[in-house]
């Protein structure tokens, strides 16, 4: 350790330790921040919990900087390639880091990024303890169990009394159970070398007890297939790092590997205003501790390690539910469905029928060679349905799978060259349809980074379980080139812009010709003082869909326009209060169709010096003229739950989130929310639907450690 180095890093203590004390992000803001974009892009909705977990753990477990593996720091989903190869030259060359504020010395982090790291981070001198001591983890394992109860306190029309005959006539005309969604888990872990959990959740309207659903209905043919208790359960059992084991991972489990074309079962994010973290890190095969009841694993998952190759194994097998299109008429199997299920609800009869309708068989492996440098891999993965795939075939999807079997293999690479991180994966499916994607990360200046993917993914590539970046859900029928730039002009300020263009060769869903589409991003952050942060963000998403024409039956392509405006603010008033303002504009047009609309809340999250007591408040106001442009915003919720709604038609949305440490290993959450539209009479529909103009929630949680 040279004097230099000690100098240097007194000094940036003194210097920064200030600054960092009132101005870092929290924790949850820096997963708000993703998980909101996430949102924003898909009307689906997705289950965040893996990404969570991977960043809660490091709340209460910091990571070691000076002991942290490259694995570790990947979990972390904040730093690129380039930074961690930076912070391990540096460490190599000064010795340890003496505090988390040197990081200012090490070229490639920006005081953004280190805001980002604090909440998950720490610096000890030292050995990192690698070792695994049973008696240890028995000792000092951590165990936590939560329950949780959410309730929709207005009565919707699939809960409303019905009369035998009628329920008789149409048994999908009610939801066989109470409106009550219950979540259960239970987890355990002992440092990063053993993890146990168990997972069970009944949804709204999912029948707890067989006893409980309509008498009338208990004669039915799909009463036989219900079962008392949760609808979902879910378990696993992960190690690492034992001996030349490096995991080993039993019951569910997800599998990441590459750049996702290949397997990347589980949730994946691409573009957003971390515009640098465009690649995967791929931390190959993990627990799964989530509620997506069809997108994982079930079965055993392995890497072993053997000096610098890491060699992979998994098996999985588990039902999944399907659209039933033909059963066999002499042993009543299932031959034949239309199509795969993800929504994992089984509240009506149709439900029941179609749930775990066909079996899923999953094997693969993964080859990788790591090298100080570089890193090369091999991917192969084969799935098998219990019965044929047979999608009613048009046009748009003719190249897509459609049988009872399939295959894919891959090949990634990662390297290091003069700081410029190159990164890739080519694909092969089984009917010879290709994609692929490269890219890099490269710094061009000390105060500017830029991220470049191109990707070109074949019509006829079939990847049911892969998850590579893209415009599109699949990865197919398109090619695109990405390019991302982060700015640090001065010390206060960083912008943060992308632009991405795409073409999509062949037809889409709606989109009945070739199109061509793109979208940009442009961010730019403010530290107004140790108390103040705000940015400002224009987004923008330009692509064809389908028109209409009086004049011919060919349907022309019009250019769908969504532009998004948002200025955001956060400030401390004090140590115990702090407000957040968001003002939001949306613009959509798609020919003569047009609809703006706007987004405005308050904020406010309040910490009693003597209470063990957390409150977090918002008041929003929004209006928009259609669906079309409506406007989502993440929500604080209880731990391991997750609010994006999008607001849209007008009217006014609160919720008010109270967290409270009964002891120092009893946290209790209380949440209410409720929106209300001045438009309105009836919300929803279907069975959701609301005699109303307001919808309320009530969720409870508790959590217990021990």
């Amino acid at each position: 350790m040279n004097y230099k180095h000690y100098i240097l890093s007194f000094v940036f203590v003194l210097c920064w330790s200030f600054v960092f004390s009132q101005s870092t992000k929290t924790d949850r803001e820096t997963i708000e921040d993703i998980i909101e974009e996430i949102a924003s892009s898909t009307d689906e909705e997705l289950d965040y919990t893996t990404l969570f977990d991977d960043l809660n753990y490091f709340i209460t477990n910091p990571l070691n900087l000076n002991t942290a593996t490259k694995d570790q720091l990947e979990k972390l989903h904040i730093l690129n390639d380039f930074q961690m190869n930076s912070l391990k030259a540096y460490i190599e060359k000064n010795g340890q880091l003496l505090s988390v504020y040197e990081l200012q010395l090490v070229y490639g982090y920006s005081v953004d990024d280190i805001q980002k790291l604090f909440p998950f981070i720490t610096v000890a001198v030292g050995e990192a303890d690698n070792k695994f001591s049973l008696a240890k983890a028995l000792k000092y394992g951590n165990h936590q169990l939560f329950i949780r109860t959410q309730v929709v306190t207005e009565e919707q029309t699939g809960y409303s009394e019905i009369s035998d005959s009628l329920i008789n006539a149409k048994p999908d005309s009610r939801y066989l159970g109470s409106n009550q969604k219950i979540y259960a888990k239970y987890k355990y872990n002992y440092k990063n070398f053993l993890a146990f959990g168990i997972t069970a959740e009944k949804d709204a309207g999912e029948a707890f007890l067989k006893s409980s659903i309509h008498d009338s209905l208990k004669d039915e043919p799909f009463y036989d297939k219900l079962h008392n208790g949760f609808d979902f359960y879910s378990a696993h059992l992960q190690i690492n790092d034992f001996g030349v084991v490096k995991n080993l991972c039993l019951g569910d489990y997800q599998v990441q590997f590459g750049q996702g074309l290949v397997i990347w079962s589980g949730l994946g994010y691409g573009k957003s205003p971390y515009v640098l973290t465009v690649k995967k890190q791929s931390p190959g095969i993990k627990k799964f501790s989530s509620t997506d009841e069809n997108k994982f694993m079930r079965g055993v998952g392995t890497t072993l390690r053997y000096k610098n190759f890491d060699v992979s194994a998994f098996y999985s097998r588990k039902n999944v539910d399907a659209n039933i299109a033909e059963i066999d008429s002499l042993d009543e199997e299932v031959v034949a469905v239309s199509a795969l299920q993800i929504t994992g609800l089984h509240a009506t009869p149709s439900d029941i029928e179609n749930k775990h309708a066909i079996s899923e068989s999953v094997m693969g492996g993964n080859i990788t060679y790591n090298h100080q440098k570089f890193k090369v891999g091999m991917t192969a993965v084969n799935y098998l349905f219990g019965a044929d795939l047979e999608k009613n075939v048009s046009p748009y999807n003719q190249f897509e799978f459609n049988s009872s079997q399939n295959s894919n293999f891959g090949f990634d690479y990662q390297f290091t060259l003069h700081d410029i991180n190159f990164f890739g994966e080519a694909a092969l499916s089984q009917n010879m349809g290709m994609a692929f994607i490269n890219g890099a990360i490269m710094p061009i200046a000390p105060q500017v980074s830029i991220a470049i993917v191109h990707r070109n993914y074949q019509r006829d590539y079939q990847s049911y379980y892969g998850g590579a970046f893209g415009e599109s859900s699949k990865i197919s029928n398109e090619q695109g080139f990405y390019i991302g730039a982060e700015i640090l002009p001065y010390r206060k300020w960083k912008i943060s812009t992308y632009f991405d263009t795409y073409t999509f060769p062949w037809l889409k869903f709606g989109v009945d010709a070739p199109s061509y589409g793109y979208d940009y991003l442009v961010q730019v952050d403010y530290s107004l003082s140790r108390y103040v942060n705000m940015y400002f963000k224009v987004k923008q998403e330009i692509k064809p869909e389908n028109g209409s024409s009086e004049v011919t039956s060919i349907d022309p392509l019009i250019d769908v326009d969504n532009f998004k405006l948002r200025y955001h603010i956060s400030y401390d008033v004090s140590k115990n209060l702090s407000f957040k303002n968001r003002v939001e504009y949306a613009f959509y047009e798609k020919g003569a169709e047009k609809s703006n609309g706007y987004l405005i809340y308050q904020d406010i999250n309040y910490r009693p010096n003597k209470i063990p007591m957390t409150l977090s408040f918002r008041y929003a106001i929004f209006d928009t003229e259609s669906y079309d442009s409506k406007i989502y915003a993440y929500e604080n919720d209880v731990l391991y739950a997750f609010s994006v709604p999008a607001h849209y038609s007008k009217g006014t949305r609160y919720y008010l989130t109270l967290k409270y440490s009964l002891t120092g290993r009893i946290d209790l959450w209380l949440r209410y929310a409720r929106t209300t539209y001045d438009d309105k009479e009836t919300l929803g529909s279907g069975l959701d639907e609301i005699l109303g103009n307001h919808k309320s929630e009530v969720k409870a949680q508790i959590r217990i450690k021990f």
